[in-house]
């Protein structure tokens, strides 16, 4: 699976490890709930690094579509409720 990161680039992650994505997307969506800003922070924070240390770079020069796109940890409690209501099934950032 290709998993893009907002402004960083592409990793390919082995599908043994989507759920182990989940688990932290889970946080992501609580934090969401709860309208916890520092608590969301946290979550892609965990989210991000864990995508760099299971997945390997996708180098620069190849063109791959992404399979997910995961906002970096900058990102508000406002534009993640947009990503995850633009997601008809409800899977979180990280569909299961």
């Amino acid at each position: 699976m290709i998993i893009r990161i907002v402004g960083e680039g592409q990793w390919q992650v082995p599908d043994t490890e989507i759920d182990h994505l989940n688990r932290i997307d889970a946080c992501v969506e609580h934090a969401i709930e709860t309208g916890s800003q520092n608590e969301l922070t946290e979550a892609l924070t965990e989210l991000v690094s864990s995508v760099r240390a299971v997945g390997t770079p996708v180098a620069d020069d190849t063109i791959v579509d992404s399979d997910l796109i995961v906002p970096d940890v900058s990102a508000t409690i406002e534009e993640v409720s947009v990503w995850l209501s633009e997601n008809p099934a409800g899977d979180g950032l990280i569909p299961g």
